[in-house]
């Protein structure tokens, strides 16, 4: 068994071939860890970063991968940190392309192996790292107790620093007992919605075809803008980065039939859309837009929402995924499950970290002062 480190896009792209299909044999099987959107992401994202990709071998078979990037971060301005992180993860936040359910490729049945060779690796034979992030991990993930108990053997400082969750509603046999789980008020809207709708002979648009998609995601982007501008704010279909990278995966997930991309039509016109994935089973609902004004509609958003859950049913899908959310988001009327998504660091031990560790401290305690006095002036 050994490790081949792979830092060029050509070794990369040379994993094409058998890249999706160990994710099939794992247990971390993804749509942000397939070949098609890191490989994507990283022509996007690539500039100041390294690629570093860690795959495990047994012989001639791959058996793991570690879909990994190095670059040096600046801690508190001051503390330049060579870091190592996962793949499609710390863009600039007005880049950001959430990129949830992270982890590691590791075939089922040799994910212990696979997973110490790769550790032992960068602490045995790799000290050029000064920290690894792993962020938006599934807190389920079966790879989180082996990389704790590899810590806890080799003495490793590892901590969990965020926790988040992911918001997913479990699909039963049909839309109307959905309907029937929602509380009242939010299930008279979506009927009040789907009956003025239909009154004003509006129509639902399904778009999967590679040629109608250009078309679809303008209107996707206009009104998701249109809706954030006026609210003074800036949507995230502003930044250049964001809107290249799915302009580039799209067309990939057309292909594979990975995309789902509605429109609410009225008189022609596009009054609302989300932008949906459909990977094992699962749909991801990743964005939408809306306008309020002139639809003849309450929640433009959640009734062209609530058409995409109910093809899901109908196609037999499992699961309806909103992905990274808030305590207080709206996505709770649908009276979903919730699954925690983690961002653990492991560090090396030596005098920087010492350093990282008692600035964190003392910016802590500044951050306490402050609010003390807030408080105190409040009163």
């Amino acid at each position: 068994m050994r490790i081949e480190k792979v830092t060029t896009r050509e070794g990369f792209q040379a994993l094409q071939p058998i890249w999706n299909a160990l994710l099939e044999q794992s247990a971390s099987n993804a749509l942000s860890l397939t070949y098609e959107w890191l490989s994507t992401w990283w022509d996007v994202f690539h500039q100041g970063r390294e690629l570093y990709l860690l795959v495990a071998r047994d012989e001639n078979e791959v058996i793991g991968i570690a879909p990994l990037l190095k670059r040096t971060v600046q801690h508190y301005g001051v503390l330049p940190f060579r870091r190592l992180e996962f793949l499609a993860s710390g863009e600039d936040e007005a880049d950001e392309i959430c990129s949830d359910y992270l982890d590691f490729i590791l075939r089922r049945g040799r994910e212990s192996e696979a997973l110490d060779l790769m550790l032992r690796y960068l602490y045995e034979n790799d000290a050029d790292w000064d920290e690894i992030l792993f962020t938006d991990m599934c807190g389920e993930s079966a790879n989180l107790p082996l990389i704790k108990a590899f810590c806890e053997d080799y003495e490793i400082n590892l901590r969990q620093v965020r926790d988040e969750m992911a918001i997913f509603l479990p699909l039963p046999n049909s839309f109307a007992e959905v309907m029937q789980n929602v509380g009242g008020h939010f299930r008279r809207r979506i009927r009040q919605d789907r009956k003025a709708f239909a009154n004003y002979g509006g129509a639902v648009r399904v778009i999967k075809k590679a040629d109608e998609f250009a078309a679809g995601f303008t209107a996707l982007v206009d009104l998701h803008q249109g809706r954030w501008t006026a609210r003074g704010n800036t949507g995230v279909f502003s930044s250049e980065k964001f809107l290249r990278f799915h302009r580039r995966f799209a067309q990939q997930a057309m292909e594979k039939d990975w995309l789902r991309l509605y429109l609410a039509l009225k008189d022609g016109k596009p009054i609302a859309a989300t932008y949906n994935f459909v990977y094992k089973k699962k749909v991801f609902y990743y964005q939408s837009g809306f306008q309020l004004a002139n639809s003849g509609l309450l929640s433009p958003g959640v009734f062209i929402q609530s058409h995409s859950i109910e093809d899901a049913i109908r196609e037999g899908l499992t699961e309806f995924d909103f992905l990274k959310g808030r305590p207080d988001s709206y996505k709770f009327k649908w009276k979903p499950e919730t699954r925690s998504l983690v961002q653990m660091r492991l560090a090396q031990s030596h005098t920087k970290e010492a350093l990282y560790n008692t600035t964190a401290k003392f910016i802590g305690g500044l951050r306490n002062i402050k609010r003390s006095l807030k408080t105190t002036a409040a009163s």
